[in-house]
């Protein structure tokens, strides 16, 4: 299972590259944290919203279906309402979200941030059971990372647990 999850995160990688949308319902809310950080890794971002869980089956009839129908079709257009991005970057328009591009120079989430030199960085990711409950927070940290960096910038990650595999290559 956990080699076929490194090739679907690959996959929706491209494919959120390319602007689709990912969601993922998952039944018996998996409380695995090595599980649900790998699926927070496949589904759009933000995986609090696009990663629906639900605990019994039933709820997968209502539940699941009217919160996907909600974050899908009650999407607000975030770019449209304000000025949300800085610099003179531009705003995109996400389902749950919205996205900043920055021009060379600036970074962050909006970006507000100046970061004027590329950086290469590579982020290791504890993952083990030692860690437990902790591993909660290593997307939004991630993320939030990234999002600081220069766009030119290089970003690689190793992740390391109880079970040893690769996850992907870089370069």
């Amino acid at each position: 299972m956990h080699s076929a999850l490194y090739t679907l995160q690959a996959e929706s990688f491209e494919a959120r590259q390319s602007g689709i949308f990912i969601i993922a319902i998952t039944l018996l809310n998996n409380r695995v944290p090595e599980f649900s950080m790998e699926l927070n890794a496949v589904v759009s971002p933000p995986s609090s919203q696009t990663r629906i869980q639900v605990d019994l089956p039933s709820e997968l009839t209502l539940l699941a279906k009217n919160r996907t129908i909600d974050l899908l079709c009650n999407n607000v257009d975030e770019c449209g309402r304000m000025s949300l991005c800085a610099n003179e970057s531009t705003c995109i328009d996400r389902v749950a979200g919205y996205y900043c591009a920055c021009p060379p120079g600036s970074a962050g989430a909006t970006c507000s941030d100046t970061c004027l030199h590329p950086a290469d960085i590579v982020v290791a990711l504890d993952v083990s059971g030692s860690i437990g409950e902790y591993t909660q927070g290593y997307d939004n940290f991630v993320r939030s990372l990234v999002l600081r960096l220069n766009v030119d910038s290089r970003v690689g990650f190793i992740v390391f647990s109880d079970k040893a595999s690769i996850h992907f290559r870089v370069g």
